[in-house]
């Protein structure tokens, strides 16, 4: 029996929703501004402004969306490859990210959290893995707790 640790599915989900949504309504926003930011003297990025401002109706419109829609369909695929999933079982953990597994088979001394980072010590406080995650600590702490690894609060002090 295993334990997956992963975002909860309406994050996963609603990030390909959401992140492309508001790329569009951010480009719907700056296309609306467009006029407005070009006739600002001081402002350091004149020539997209310029370029909006003066394209007609309704290319200004769909170009700026369809920017801001590819945009955060961008943001979206960083997110989900930056993501990472881990797999705790009694005699193994799997972290993957972006792809790639990465199997430990050793024996842990210790797990935890530092900061957002993952850390898992093998004997003689040797560092086998540091992952930086979003995953709750809590889920993180049962997870290992529950298949008999030893999670440490807080990281050891150091040496």
């Amino acid at each position: 029996m295993e334990t997956v640790l992963d975002e909860p599915t309406w994050v996963r989900r609603g990030s390909w929703i959401v992140c492309p949504a508001v790329g569009a309504l951010l480009g719907w926003l700056v296309q609306a501004l467009s006029g407005w930011v070009a006739s600002l003297a001081w402002f350091p990025v004149q020539g997209p402004f310029r370029l909006l401002a003066t394209a007609d109706q309704p290319w200004k419109l769909l170009g700026a969306l369809a920017v801001g829609l590819v945009l955060g369909t961008a943001f979206a695929v960083v997110w989900a490859r930056d993501r990472l999933v881990v797999t705790v079982s009694p005699t193994r953990v799997t972290l993957e990210r972006a792809g790639r597994r990465r199997r430990i088979d050793a024996e842990l001394t210790a797990v935890f959290l530092d900061g957002k980072k993952l850390v898992l010590l093998g004997a003689g406080e040797h560092e086998i893995a540091r992952e930086s995650t979003d995953l709750d600590r809590g889920e993180l702490a049962a997870a290992f707790l529950g298949h008999g690894h030893p999670w440490l609060d807080e990281p050891p002090p150091e040496r």
